[in-house]
């Protein structure tokens, strides 16, 4: 990271005459490797050769909120870049530390002891930054949390529907298998039924015809019964007579 030095005592602007003609601004990394050896055309110029990975945007507003003091502008710029550069250390060292993190399995199991681990983890920082940080993951884990069991929920909730919908479904298809052999054994029934009517209808129309060839019959018998006796009696009377009187 480049920084600027503006001097241990006296101020950057004492040590340029106006205008600079002769003499050099010089800004020296923290491993004393100069940075530029030949003075810069504007403060602004200045900055953006000592923080090159910064920001136009930022660097002007370093410049305003210090009244174009190059130097007050230069002491906050590394002073942003020494905080973050603690924050992150901090970060670093609490996840090699052994500290929350949203990706552990060990994850509270009630709402009390999410409620004790934020605390301790807020406790547990060591300034507001680390402390946001901290709440951020432990509140980042909870809905990871939450998310999580909510779709355990609804694949267990699908899955118990899913058996309860295939038991529905073999259950219709038996109660589908005896109706249709019941329909079966109901149409059987209606055609048997149906052909013992038909059998029925034949016979009435048959009876009356037999009917009138027994009556027939009857009196043919009847009548041949007539005649045997005639003839039974004529045969006794010629056997009372003698044949040779005649």
């Amino acid at each position: 990271m480049s920084a600027v030095y503006c001097g241990s005592k006296r101020s950057y602007f004492e040590d340029i005459p106006s205008p600079p003609s002769s003499k050099r601004f010089r800004c020296y990394s923290p491993s004393d490797s100069p940075i530029w050896s030949s003075p810069p055309s504007s403060s602004l110029d200045q900055l953006r050769t000592a923080f090159p990975h910064l920001e136009l945007t930022v660097l002007v507003k370093a410049l305003e909120e210090h009244g174009n003091d190059l130097c007050a502008a230069t002491r906050s710029l590394h002073s942003e870049e020494k905080k973050a550069e603690e924050l992150a250390n901090m970060e670093s060292h609490a996840v090699a530390g052994g500290t929350f993190t949203a990706d552990s399995d060990n994850h509270p199991a009630s709402g009390d002891d999410w409620v004790g681990l934020l605390i301790r983890e807020v406790t547990q920082s060591t300034g507001i930054d680390d402390a946001k940080v901290r709440a951020a993951k432990v509140l980042q884990s909870l809905e990871q949390t939450l998310s999580s069991r909510a779709r355990e929920e609804a694949g267990k909730i699908f899955q118990e529907e899913k058996v309860a919908v295939q038991q529905q479904v073999e259950d219709l298809m038996k109660d589908n298998t005896v109706l249709k052999r019941a329909v079966a054994i109901q149409h059987e029934r209606q055609k048997a039924f149906e052909d013992a009517n038909q059998q029925l209808e034949l016979l009435k129309q048959v009876i009356p015809q037999y009917q009138e060839k027994i009556r027939n019959l009857e009196m043919n018998n009847y009548a041949l019964n007539l005649r045997l006796q005639q003839a039974e009696q004529g045969n006794s009377m010629l056997e009372r007579f003698n044949p040779d009187v005649y």
